[in-house]
């Protein structure tokens, strides 16, 4: 005689398997975003506890939040499929209590606004995001009791060839949006933001103004890049960029069209600036924006934004720059 389907087992591994699939992918496509939240994390710890995560771990934050990621959007894949059930249930199980007591730590403390856990997606205040591990926890605990009867929703035979095939899907677009940009931009400086409009608030959308911004003709550089066709060169540090970067921008500089301004942004001081400019030979003026700023801008630790009219038309990390063309307006 067939058992009686188990209702609330089914509707735990959709709910959890979904919510996991959606929170990984979004790490997964925007995975540095995800390491600079890491590393905030690690910089917290540090000022709590005075164990010096941030030297520790704040190097290896990418390469932490790639398997992070992958481990994460693998585990609710196999869910789904059916696929290795003790091994899934054991570690999603070990999974949420490391989430549950991050998000309770971070509420409690106060010490983090935003989890990260679905990026700059969704927005969860700390009490938010620990009340949705509590939930998920209480489900996934109950998936861990019934791990047994989580039979694959595929014969045998190719549960576990679509799984992994599926995590080796998950792996390549992972490493290929950390070296390009994410496939999705739902940063506030995306692809269509109008600058212009964006840093003042308007009062009948109620949308905030972008208050981080420096806008780059209030610089020593005096290039206002809110009119016409502007090229920002953008670069985290630039003491910290190896050649290849620098190559691309140069064959890229070459290939602009006339009349399209260039100006650099970077968070490295006035003196590397200068220097670095001279050693390099580019006769590109920087200007100074922060760190933070650079990082909402472009996921990348080089690139460029081509903006017309304080509208941004186009991004590229310096792996994809283009070479002998250019957008035309």
């Amino acid at each position: 005689m067939r058992a009686k389907p188990d209702y609330i087992l089914i509707f735990s591994r959709l709910l959890v398997g979904i919510l996991f699939t959606l929170s990984g992918l979004i790490k997964v496509n925007d995975l540095r975003g995800f390491a600079y939240k890491l590393e905030e994390y690690f910089e917290v710890f540090y000022k709590h506890s005075g164990i010096p995560f941030h030297e520790l771990f704040g190097p290896w934050s990418p390469m932490i939040a790639g398997v992070i990621a992958v481990f994460e959007t693998g585990l609710a894949l196999f869910l789904l499929v059916g696929y290795a059930k003790r091994f899934t249930a054991w570690s999603l199980l070990v999974m949420i209590i490391f989430f549950t007591f991050l998000t309770g730590y971070s509420a409690i403390t106060k010490a983090v606004s935003d989890c990260g856990c679905f990026g700059d997606v969704i927005k969860f205040t700390p009490w938010q995001s620990f009340g949705k591990d509590v939930l998920l926890l209480l489900f996934i605990g109950y998936i861990f009791l019934k791990r047994e009867e989580l039979w694959p929703w595929l014969p045998h035979r190719f549960a576990g060839p679509v799984a992994w095939s599926m995590v080796g899907l998950i792996t390549g677009l992972t490493l290929y949006f950390y070296t390009h940009l994410p496939a999705i931009d739902f940063l506030p400086y995306h692809v269509g933001q109008n600058l212009k409009k964006a840093l003042e608030s308007d009062p009948r959308t109620g949308i905030p103004a972008i208050t981080d911004y420096v806008p780059t003709r209030y610089t020593d550089c005096r290039v206002d890049e809110l009119s016409g066709r502007v090229v920002l060169l953008i670069a985290i540090r630039l003491e910290a960029l190896g050649e290849a970067p620098v190559e691309r921008w140069k064959r890229f500089l070459k290939g602009l069209p006339e009349g399209v301004k260039v100006v650099g942004l970077t968070a490295s001081p006035p003196e590397v600036r200068q220097s670095w400019i001279q050693t390099q030979g580019l006769s590109v003026c920087f200007a100074p924006q922060d760190q933070t700023v650079l990082k909402a801008m472009l996921r990348s630790e080089a690139g460029a934004i081509y903006l017309e009219d304080g509208v941004i038309r186009q991004k590229w990390s310096w792996r994809s720059l283009p070479e002998g063309s250019f957008p035309t307006p």
